[in-house]
């Protein structure tokens, strides 16, 4: 049912694909995910929709091959069916015509803030778009961004192309010399948390899209939640998107921190293998830590 149509690299270890899911794209909106299980008693992979076709009955993905999951979603050819694709899950972006809007995304983060844009830009907002990314070698969805954005703004950590830097400053930079009206931020706790501080300074509204772990996106296992207004809230539910004003970073920092390598967050969750917790060590470790 959910056979892959398209595929395409775009950046490292990061691919493009095109998966036939009619009735997904028929009610997805931008900021709303889908959970993806590549393969039988594999687990459920939380992605951003960052296109749907509903004419081609198609929804587009990224896949970052970070884990074993992801990998085996790489692997799969075109033509190749995936064996669950569960959504669209989560709440819309709020998106509305406020005026002059900066979005801003470091890493894979580019590929949640795409749709973000182009519904900016279908409201008929003006756009500015920032990608942060450590090289040239892994940025991505550049093209993308340039059609969807008035204007486009690239950092990167090594100075490999455009800005050496960091997309936090080419942010303040941006809130120095325009009268924002809104910014949207989606990438790394640090970046977020900088464009907290200075649309704060600025009295400018701010929206963040979390990505704490996951298990199976439905608000059943409560491994996501992050802590919104001094109350627990579930990111898969209740989010991803929040007030970005209302989030506390520390608690946020603290949960991904639980499990803090990738690919050990990959492993299959066998509940007898030695390799990996569990499903109950898994939740029990990230509940844990909301309570210290």
């Amino acid at each position: 049912m959910y056979k892959i149509l398209h595929k395409q690299v775009i950046a490292q270890d990061i691919k493009k694909i095109d998966v036939a899911a009619p009735q997904i794209a028929r009610r997805a909106l931008p900021g709303q995910f889908v959970m993806v299980t590549p393969v039988p008693h594999e687990r459920g992979i939380p992605m951003t929709i960052i296109d749907s076709d509903e004419r081609r009955s198609m929804i587009s993905l990224l896949v970052h091959e970070v884990g074993q999951a992801t990998a085996k979603l790489g692997e799969l050819s075109i033509g190749q069916d995936i064996y669950q694709v569960v959504g669209p899950l989560g709440r819309p972006s709020q998106i509305e015509k406020v005026g002059l809007v900066i979005c801003v995304a470091t890493g894979v983060g580019a590929a949640q803030i795409l749709p973000v844009c182009r519904g900016l830009k279908k409201k008929g907002n003006r756009v500015i778009g920032i990608i942060g990314a450590k090289s040239k070698k892994v940025l991505m969805l550049e093209a993308q961004m340039r059609v969807v954005c008035d204007e486009l703004f690239i950092a990167t950590n090594d100075g490999s192309y455009e800005r050496k830097g960091f997309a936090s400053g080419l942010l303040k930079e941006l809130l120095d010399k325009y009268t924002v009206h809104g910014v949207y931020a989606i990438g790394s706790v640090e970046m977020m948390q900088a464009a907290a501080r200075m649309t704060a300074e600025k009295n400018i509204p701010l929206r963040v899209t979390l990505n704490p772990y996951m298990i199976n996106g439905l608000g059943t296992c409560g491994s996501c939640r992050v802590k919104i207004n001094g109350a627990y809230r579930l990111a898969c539910t209740d989010g991803p998107e929040f007030d970005g004003h209302q989030v506390d970073f520390q608690d946020l920092t603290q949960r991904m921190k639980v499990l803090e390598n990738p690919r050990t967050w990959a492993e299959p969750l066998h509940p007898n293998s030695p390799k990996s917790p569990g499903f109950a060590g898994l939740v029990k470790s990230l509940w844990a830590s909301t309570r210290k």
